[in-house]
């Protein structure tokens, strides 16, 4: 349950086509539940308790990160391109946890830094 490699205007399939795919509560698995998937890309809908952020949550949590630790503006700007590549935004196929992860993952991959001090500024 991963974002689309290219951005796609998700279309849901309809009610008797759904999938069986593991559920989420929490961030943990927790068996299994019908979802709805695109009928273009094929990504399973996320249906899990907690909402997914828009982008603009992890911009803003980049611009303090970014102001705290004093980091290089081409640096900024190279993350949000990468937010923007895995399409951070996706709300159809990702849970909150997974955009977490995902955030973590770039902002390391750049600034180098632990992954629980990136956290302590989502």
């Amino acid at each position: 349950m991963g974002a689309c490699e290219t951005k796609c205007d998700h279309v849901s399939c309809g009610g008797k086509e759904k999938i069986w795919h593991p559920h989420k509560y929490n961030g943990g698995e927790c068996g299994l539940k019908r979802h709805h998937y695109c009928v273009k890309c094929g990504l399973a809908e996320n249906v899990s308790n907690k909402e997914p952020q828009p982008i603009g949550h992890y911009m803003n949590a980049l611009a303090r990160l970014g102001r705290e630790l004093k980091v290089a503006k081409v640096q900024m700007r190279l993350i949000s391109q990468e937010m923007e590549r895995h399409d951070l935004e996706d709300i159809y196929g990702m849970d909150i946890h997974q955009q977490d992860d995902l955030f973590s993952r770039i902002v390391e991959k750049y600034l180098n830094i632990p992954e629980d001090i990136v956290r302590k500024f989502l």
